[in-house]
């Protein structure tokens, strides 16, 4: 028997769409800033509708044009939420998805999507066929008959009702052709249907048992008692022309007929294509499927053993480490991929870290060796007593720099991105999670050596990019020589004082205990305290305090709730503070437990290559977001020690991206301030103030307009920073911009450069592409805007200090001293120094800092001392 399936595409779309589109959510956007997340959950519901066996299926829409409904009454629809921008943007996407898909995506002027789906579905019926029907809307109820199963959507595809005769008469006590009657009793608030004011599901169903039809209750209106029957005399019209709106058509004049949808042929490549240009890699990786070594179009050479290794090594070539884990302090060195462009080799860990001439070959910088992720190789190789030399290209710094949203991609998603197919995702080879394991050597060795060939085959492509886009001098004079210095602090590590450790895990524990029972005493009840669904019924429930507003989940209870209910109720202070230590102690008292090594350090991750602006962040543990705005969160600073008898020194730059503003914006009166070694709040403060004195209050006011102007702040975000009114915060705008006319000028022609261009720049060439000022989504536009503002001055102080790391690295190896830098967090250096050596560092750090560029604006650095990090100010 032939089954037809049939799809209410709109009724799928918007739950997919607010299935990941709920209060908090970041919506899923790929890296040229189109909204995906619809597409994404559309896609997952759409697989498991539409498999392997079906073979007739069509998805019918609904149009912008009115169809009879709207003729027959105004008032049909009205009142309906405006559609999402971010949801119309990837409505064209979603038909792209269903025809390379092979499926008929349909939609015609005059019809909804369930007359078309009740055309079709009653006419595949009277032939016999099997039809199943999906879609969240009870009015498709209606259509259910022998043949005909409606499976209603309630919670994506994991909850789905199917409704059968049998199954609605079980579960409404009605036949199908009494849906209709049910629906125009009660009338459809979403549909802005009228139905009978105060008849709902109940009374409706009631009335359906006893009468049959809505022509028979309304035939013996009289006899109904009461108030409902006044209702139903009174509203007898309404009932009428409520019927007439839900009923389903089934006569629409569509051009498919139910023998004309069958499903044809995905289209394979373009259905790959369209997910990697929407970074759904998710389902790409589900169509690749690891390819045998004998399938493939080129072999690999395996070097067998040391001899066959270093008879290869006379020459320049890419190299590829593949690391079983992310976590290369960690890892396992799975293999080496070599490549000269013409051949294609791999060898064992085993056979090339025992070979010394593979160990000169890495040291020689006679031959130029181009790689993937030259800082995890270098640290590998510094834990096995190795080190490489002579890096030329690094595949992941490259990519990086010509589109900053690619760094954090796998290997093959970055390659995909510059056209290179000839290569399979690691989750395909390895599995991923608990499943992750080596298979078969030809395969993972083949795979090994495909990353080493890509490598070589891209390197001179991207190397033209960069020059053509003026970022080679970032590549070669920047990033590359960064990868050595992150390498060798990662390497170091930080010392940890395991018995302050111990102390600090003690005193958190003990206190976050007591806050608990505190909680508990004055909830009034027994609660998991952690648990935010138990918690918002015990504030907006049990304790009834006020704006609780709940979602799928429960009662919302984020920071931004319980900031706004402070002063309440005593039990807000008490979880405001349980929240922020139990995030002390997890993330940094347990997390510095589990990273510690047997060298009693942590020895982080830089990540070179993951944020757009071009700063670093830390991973594993994150030594750059230790709080410090709290006395808890600057103890735990304390915890980090410098070696035996040795001092930290912290240098950090003052004010570094005002001073870039002023420097790229050429704001004279700012110029003149910083060198002037002016107090620049203050400064602001007098001008805006128009007085000689200001108080503190007002300097602050005037550093929030200060550093809010460098992230486009508006005058709403302003006010809620210094507690005026929205006015008032705009009228410090306007006079800071009156004040520094240049700021105004900059701002205006740096969006206007970025709208021409699609990118801004840093001092330092680096690029930062904005999509989302093309988007026709307005807040995507904002963002776009205030992005443009923002990345020259953030991704230039980044570059400036990136530039002050490398100086001073080199020169601490040129003069061969024995202090050491061990970390940067944002605008701060930290380094572990030598008693000897103490004073010429306190000297040649600040300077090296302040000289590692030239602007019209001095660069200033404050410097510390310290037995502990918690020491340095």
């Amino acid at each position: 028997m032939k089954k037809i399936t049939l799809i209410d595409g709109n009724s799928i779309l918007f739950r997919a769409y607010y299935a990941t589109a709920y209060p908090g959510a970041k919506l899923m956007q790929s890296s040229n800033g189109t909204y995906t997340n619809a597409v994404f959950a559309f896609v997952g519901m759409f697989e498991k509708m539409v498999t392997s066996e079906t073979t007739d299926v069509l998805v019918a829409f609904d149009t912008k044009e009115p169809t009879k409904r709207h003729i027959a009454y105004e008032g049909y629809k009205a009142g309906r939420t405006k559609m999402p921008e971010e949801l119309g943007q990837q409505i064209p996407l979603v038909n792209q998805y269903i025809d390379l898909n092979g499926v008929v995506a349909y939609s015609k002027a005059g019809y909804e999507a369930d007359d078309i789906i009740g055309t079709l579905a009653k006419q595949a019926s009277a032939k016999g066929y099997s039809v199943d029907i999906y879609s969240s809307d009870k009015d498709l109820l209606q259509l259910v008959d022998e043949q005909i199963t409606v499976h209603l959507l309630k919670k994506g595809m994991r909850e789905v009702h199917d409704f059968t005769p049998e199954k609605l008469i079980e579960t409404y006590e009605l036949t199908h052709n009494q849906m209709i009657d049910l629906k125009a009793l009660m009338g459809d608030a979403s549909d802005n249907i009228p139905g009978i004011p105060g008849v709902g599901e109940k009374t409706a169903i009631k009335l359906l048992k006893e009468y049959e039809t809505l022509e028979n209750i309304l035939e013996h209106q009289d006899d109904i008692k009461g108030k409902l029957g006044e209702r139903i005399r009174e509203h007898r019209d309404s009932a009428i022309m409520s019927k007439e709106l839900v009923t389903i058509q089934l006569d629409c004049d569509i051009e498919y007929d139910v023998d004309s949808i069958a499903k044809k042929d995905i289209k394979t490549e373009d259905l790959i294509h369209f997910y990697q240009d929407l970074d759904l890699h998710v389902f790409v990786k589900k169509m690749e499927m690891p390819v045998k070594q004998e399938e493939s179009k080129w072999n690999h050479i395996e070097l067998k053993s040391v001899s066959e290794l270093e008879d290869i090594l006379n020459q320049d070539l890419s190299l590829h480490f593949e690391f079983s884990d992310y976590n290369y302090h960690k890892a396992e060195l799975w293999g080496i991929g070599l490549s000269n462009g013409n051949n294609n080799y791999v060898i064992s860990a085993d056979v090339a870290l025992s070979s010394i001439g593979f160990d000169m070959y890495l040291k020689d910088e006679k031959y130029q060796k181009y790689v993937y992720d030259l800082k995890a190789i270098k640290v590998f190789l510094l834990w096995n007593k190795l080190d490489i030399k002579g890096v030329s290209f690094d595949l992941l710094l490259a990519a990086y720099l010509i589109n900053s949203h690619l760094g954090k991609e796998e290997f093959k998603r970055i390659v995909s991105n510059f056209y290179y197919e000839d290569i399979q995702y690691d989750d395909n080879i390895y599995g991923k999670g608990s499943k992750k394991a080596l298979p078969e050597k030809d395969i993972y060795f083949h795979h090994i050596a495909s990353k080493a060939k890509a490598i070589y085959a891209l390197k001179d492509e991207l190397i033209k990019n960069l020059k053509d886009d003026e970022q080679l001098d970032l590549l070669k004079n920047i990033e590359l020589p960064l990868s050595e210095v992150l390498a060798e602090m990662e390497f170091e590590g930080l010392r940890v004082d395991k018995e302050e450790l111990s102390k600090q895990k003690e005193g958190l524990n003990t206190r976050i205990n007591q806050l608990e029972k505190e909680i508990i005493h004055l909830a009034g009840r027994e609660f998991n305290v952690s648990s935010p669904k138990q918690l918002g019924e015990i504030l907006f429930e049990d304790l009834d305090l006020p704006n609780g507003k709940k979602t799928k989940t429960g009662y919302s209870t984020n920071v931004d709730v319980l900031n706004k209910l402070q002063g309440k109720h005593p039990i807000i202070e008490k979880i405001l503070e349980y929240r922020q230590l139990s995030k002390l102690y997890s993330t940094y008292i347990i997390g510095l437990e589990q990273n510690l090594f047997e060298d009693d350090k942590v020895h982080t991750i830089y990540m070179q290559a993951l944020t757009t602006t071009g700063r670093l962040s830390s991973l594993d543990p994150n030594l750059q977001n230790i709080p410090i705005r709290t006395e808890e969160g600057r103890q735990i600073r304390k915890i980090f020690i410098p070696k035996e008898n040795h001092l930290f020194l912290g240098a950090d730059y003052s004010q570094i991206e005002l001073r870039v503003l002023a420097s790229m914006a050429n704001v004279k009166k700012l110029i003149e301030a910083f060198n002037n070694h002016e107090d620049i709040h203050t400064k602001t403060a007098k001008e805006i103030f128009h007085q000689d004195e200001v108080d503190s209050e007002q300097r602050r006011a005037a550093k929030a307009v200060n550093f809010g102007i460098i992230y486009g702040i508006g005058a709403w975000s302003l006010s809620e920073d210094i507690h005026v009114s929205p006015k008032e915060a705009q009228r410090f705008i306007d006079d800071y911009l009156n004040l520094y006319p240049e700021i105004k000028t900059y701002m205006e022609d740096i969006v206007t450069y970025a709208k021409e261009n699609d990118y801004v720049k840093t001092i330092m060439n680096r690029r930062r592409y904005i999509p989302e000022l093309k988007s026709s989504v307005y807040t995507q536009r904002s963002f776009g805007e205030r992005t443009a503002l923002n990345a020259p001055i953030q991704g230039s102080a980044a570059d400036i200090l990136k530039k002050a790391m490398i100086d001073l690295y080199r020169y601490l190896k040129k003069e061969n001293k024995k202090s050491k830098i061990l970390l940067q967090v944002h605008d701060e250096l930290i380094l572990d120094v030598v008693q000897e050596e103490l004073e010429e560092m306190k000297e040649i750090v600040p300077k090296m800092m302040r000289k590692a560029v030239s602007l019209k604006v001095e660069l200033e650095t404050s410097c510390d001392v310290g037995k502990t990090w918690y020491d340095l100010k």
